[in-house]
């Protein structure tokens, strides 16, 4: 039976990736579910807008595009206010369930964050035994935490009914980024690369966002009832990553680099003395309503040392890491200089 898939957020960072790679294998039915319409739509996809959130919009869409698989990775992430940030990532994801089970879609794909077992404490090598943690260590993991737990909640035993998986993704960098790549770079632009918060003994994971679109295509696959391997992946979470964690300060270091900058000097502020300024920019950032230049939550992203082992993911999706650490920074440094060059010639 032919495959047709719908990609929740597909206009998005990592959804327009997905759908790159299904047309790049030559499948012939690809759809797109989104909020707001693709800057470059491409003619061989079906595109229908709407929000995740409205049962009758997503379940309209299921209907007309009749997929046998649907990847669902829209979401808002950090920062977005907590109320919109739970609506759209859990009962968005409530609302992908049910029009799924609904249509009898057979598969779903789930986009989930590697976080959703930090609890603020170093994790060196964690894998997919790791709980989740009492108190989340903010709104965003608690929110991808609760979507998580329904979709694999949700996998239905035997060769028929919706078979579900999620990838816990970690630490997304590449071209289309509107999020790590703009930030560091902007640094560099506004000349602030020679500030580092902790010593940089802590190691971080990074993905390069084609690695991670590749992990969802082979967990697509997997899901089917008549692959191999269906029993190692259905029901299951799997961490995602490039498999090369760094000390967090040599990522941006190494963007910088392939730019064309090194920092003469590098002026070290302890954890400890950042957690401090961090209180009083966030106590200053509530007297003014304005937003804090320093958090608390940045501190410990920056400091704590968070990588996972993928080895599950190696063993039933066939995950390999198609691009290097290098490779992929190289790419995004080349985006971002013609992005620069494109945006400079619009003023």
């Amino acid at each position: 039976m032919p495959e047709s898939y719908l990609v929740t957020g597909g206009n998005g960072l990592l959804g327009s990736h997905i759908v790159r790679l299904l047309l790049e294998r030559s499948e012939t039915a690809v759809a797109v579910f989104d909020i707001a319409p693709s800057a470059d739509p491409d003619p061989r996809v079906r595109v229908f807008l709407g929000d995740v959130t409205n049962r009758e919009d997503f379940a309209r869409a299921v209907k007309d595009s009749n997929p046998t698989c649907i990847i669902h990775t829209a979401a808002l992430i950090q920062g977005a206010p907590k109320d919109a940030m739970f609506r759209v990532n859990v009962e968005g994801t409530r609302r992908v369930i049910e029009a799924a089970r609904a249509d009898w879609v057979p598969k779903l794909v789930f986009t989930s964050s590697a976080s959703v077992v930090f609890d603020g404490r170093d994790q060196a090598g964690v894998d997919e035994s790791a709980p989740y943690p009492d108190v989340p260590f903010d709104d965003y993991n608690a929110s991808k935490a609760m979507a998580e737990r329904l979709v694999l909640a949700t996998n239905e035993e035997g060769d028929s009914g919706l078979k579900t998986c999620s990838l816990r993704v970690a630490g997304l960098f590449g071209p289309g980024d509107r999020n790590a790549i703009p930030g560091l770079m902007g640094a560099l632009e506004a000349g602030r690369t020679s500030m580092q918060i902790g010593n940089n003994t802590n190691k971080f994971d990074f993905t390069y966002i084609p690695n991670a679109a590749l992990a969802h295509l082979l967990a697509a696959d997997r899901l089917s009832p008549s692959h191999p391997k269906h029993d190692l992946v259905a029901g299951q979470a799997f961490f995602i990553s490039n498999g090369a964690p760094v000390p967090f300060w040599d990522f941006p270091r190494a963007l910088w680099k392939e730019a064309g900058h090194v920092s003469a000097k590098i002026t070290v502020l302890p954890r400890g003395v950042a957690m401090v300024l961090a209180v009083l920019f966030e106590f200053w950032a509530w007297v003014t309503g304005t937003q804090p230049l320093l958090t608390r939550f940045r501190v410990a992203m920056v400091t704590t040392t968070r990588w996972c082992d993928i080895s599950k993911a190696r063993e039933a999706l066939d995950y390999e890491p198609k691009y290097s650490m290098d490779e992929g920074i190289r790419k995004s440094v080349e985006w971002w200089m013609e992005s620069k060059k494109s945006r400079e010639k619009q003023l």
